[in-house]
């Protein structure tokens, strides 16, 4: 490859040992981005290559510029306990997950999304960890709602605060999740309920009321947001408020009414296309082992 011209209107030689250096480079996972990439190549061939020209030198080579997805830190105890959960559950039915009501909590900020970053890759490279960025949960400046979906639809919304403790989460569960079952008349002693593996989530007081109730505990894998369901409706709901309206909210109240709206006007089909995802997720953790899924 060589006669390409940077942006400053000179030629610039970039040689097939460039491009096979830079190839190694990124699937190696040495360098992820093009800024990274146009330093090494100054230090090792003494060449200065213009942003545009790096980046089509990169896609000539095969790679795909695409945004990091966030995905919390894999450690290997919880590796190995995704891949148990997702053995086990692999043989459960479309209708087996019907049962289940997927709940979750999320932050949704008033003015902007997350800070995405950018990274490059061959179009069939499983994902890894320069590919994603890894998380822990939640941050400030935001309303942070507790929500569930079920096969029949969304579940009640509800503004949890940023400190809730467990006796504030059973409320909500005696509260919003058994008026989400009632609102729909979901048979309780049929269904299964789920929640991942916070804190609140499991301490002595709500096991022991979960306990008291006709319905069924699933057991939940840690760090294994890619097996919920409900993820995608958060990044549903976070897609329409940023895009459905043509200025931020002015206040938190305003923010807290947009959501409602959002939530409640997603259809029951939505639901039922990601809870139906459910035996292709199980697939994915055990095909992708100690990585994460496409989820």
């Amino acid at each position: 490859m060589s006669g390409n011209v940077d942006e400053g209107g000179r030629p610039t030689l970039i040689s097939q040992r460039m491009v096979n250096y830079i190839r190694r480079l990124v699937t190696l996972g040495r360098k992820n981005n093009a800024v990274e990439i146009q330093k090494a190549l100054k230090e090792e061939f003494g060449m200065s290559v213009s942003d545009s020209t790096m980046r089509r030198v990169l896609k000539k080579a095969g790679f795909i510029a695409f945004v990091k997805p966030q995905k919390p830190l894999l450690r290997s105890q919880n590796i190995v306990k995704r891949l148990q959960w997702a053995k086990s559950h692999q043989h459960w039915t479309v209708d087996d997950w019907k049962r289940v009501i997927f709940s979750d909590e999320t932050k949704v900020n008033r003015f902007a999304s997350d800070r995405k970053a950018y990274a490059w890759k061959l179009p069939h490279e499983e994902l890894n960890s320069r590919h994603v960025q890894q998380t822990v949960k939640h941050g400030g400046g935001n309303i942070m709602v507790w929500s569930c979906i079920t096969w029949e639809g969304v579940g009640w919304i509800v503004d949890v605060g940023h400190r809730m403790n467990s006796e504030g989460y059973l409320e909500v569960l005696k509260d919003d999740l058994l008026k989400t079952m009632k609102s729909y008349g979901l048979d309780s002693s049929k269904m299964v309920f789920q929640q991942d593996n916070d804190p609140k989530h499991t301490s002595k007081v709500v096991k022991e009321w979960i306990s008291q109730q006709p319905l069924e505990a699933l057991e939940w894998p840690p760090q294994s947001p890619d097996l919920n369901p409900i993820e995608h409706m958060w990044a549903h709901l976070k897609r329409e408020l940023f895009h459905s309206y043509e200025t931020p909210p002015s206040s938190m109240h305003e923010l807290w009414e947009r959501i409602g709206q959002t939530w409640y006007a997603i259809s029951k089909e939505e639901c039922q296309k990601y809870i139906e995802s459910m035996p292709k997720r199980c697939v994915a953790v055990i095909k992708a082992k100690d990585r994460w899924t496409k989820y």
